[in-house]
């Protein structure tokens, strides 16, 4: 009989701020593509990120800050998996990886200046808009027109092939 394990949990106290942990937190999806927001609780300052992970459907990663002083703030970090629970050695370890990650990327977000984030925002865009064209007014992907073209040579072969297989059926006796 396998026994769940708890969701990895780490309690941290830093010396910043609430609000600006709450930036750390809120730029750590535009730090790494990994994590991605999910949803938010402003008024209780809950985030909820989420990961996927190979061979799983992966993983939520909660985050709930808190005051403790007027330049301290706690930090709780839960990984939950999306669906079912933590029951091998393994999963254990990939969740332990996501909580070092989350902990340095918040650190990267809470230390890194409003330039240095919106030129990292600038990057992310063009890197983003690097392989897209425009199209009838959409952007779409600079191999648009090659896998269209795919698209309509096997389009046409599977209209021949069945057109072919037609003919011959019909010749039986």
């Amino acid at each position: 009989m396998l026994s769940a394990i708890p969701n990895p949990k780490k309690n941290l106290t830093i010396d910043f701020p609430l609000e600006r942990v709450k930036i750390g937190v809120e730029r750590l999806s535009h730090i790494s593509n990994k994590y991605k927001f999910t949803k938010s609780n402003p008024v209780f300052n809950q985030y909820t990120f989420e990961a996927t992970e190979f061979l799983s459907l992966g993983v939520y990663i909660d985050i709930n800050l808190s005051t403790v002083s007027e330049s301290k703030t706690e930090i709780i970090i839960e990984i939950r998996r999306k669906i079912g629970t933590f029951n091998q050695a393994h999963e254990v370890t990939k969740a332990n990886q996501h909580l070092q990650s989350i902990i340095d990327l918040i650190s990267q977000g809470i230390v890194m200046t409003d330039i240095d984030f919106n030129e990292l925002q600038r990057k992310v865009n063009e890197k983003k808009n690097e392989g897209l064209i425009e199209v009838n007014g959409k952007m779409v992907s600079k191999n648009y027109k090659r896998n269209r073209m795919i698209f309509n040579l096997v389009l046409g072969f599977i209209i021949f092939a069945t057109a072919w297989l037609f003919y011959k059926i019909s010749q039986l006796p």
